[in-house]
């Protein structure tokens, strides 16, 4: 075959092929273009990742517990008067059966002045045995005052069977005698507190 026209027709396949060549990439995706063109692949960009899942929150720290504070001492209430207080100007007064009650309930000394045989048969509870008329009267005077350390000015409550008993006036004689300054002779005496249902007691020699 004649040389230029083998010539001719190479240069024909060559420009074919190099269309071909030129269409196929401009087809393709840049991914796959053929690396004759002088382009190096470009991958493609990665998809953005979605947000990232936020840690979860750590529980708050509890509130701290203040100290309980120490409650507030209590004002301790005012004393109120003093029942029976004493009268210079009368230091033995008579008592009536409410007032020896109120007496008892206040926790003022009842003194029996009747003899021990009686006091021992049945007395006010918590009563003391000064029987006036016995020898042991003025011992039981000086225990009752070992024991009972009373103020002077203290009311003291004598009593004995009531009615024209003169005992417990007698037994105020001998206290005031002794300094004591507020004696309460109490008139009705025992038959009046037993016949009120008062608390009594039986024996001792107290």
């Amino acid at each position: 075959m004649n040389p230029p026209v083998l010539i001719r027709r190479a240069a024909w396949l060559l420009a074919v092929a190099g269309l071909l060549a030129a269409v196929s990439n401009a087809l393709a995706g840049p991914g796959r273009r053929l690396a004759w063109t002088g382009r190096v692949p470009v991958p493609a960009p990665a998809a953005p990742a979605g947000p990232t899942a936020a840690a979860p929150a750590a529980d708050p720290a509890p509130a701290p517990i203040p100290a309980p504070r120490p409650a507030a001492p209590k004002a301790s209430p005012e004393p109120g008067p003093r029942p029976f207080p004493p009268d210079p100007g009368a230091p033995v007064r008579d008592l009536t059966s409410g007032e020896a009650w109120e007496a008892y309930r206040a926790g003022i000394p009842f003194l029996d002045a009747r003899r021990s045989a009686d006091y021992a048969a049945g007395h006010v509870a918590g009563a003391w045995c000064i029987p006036v008329w016995e020898d042991g009267a003025a011992e039981a005077i000086t225990r009752f005052e070992a024991q009972a350390a009373p103020d002077p000015k203290a009311p003291l409550v004598l009593y004995c069977s009531g009615g024209g008993c003169e005992d417990s006036h007698l037994l105020a004689r001998r206290l005031l005698e002794l300094g004591y300054r507020n004696l309460l002779v109490y008139g009705g005496g025992w038959p009046d507190w037993t016949a009120q249902g008062r608390p009594t007691a039986r024996g001792g020699s107290r």
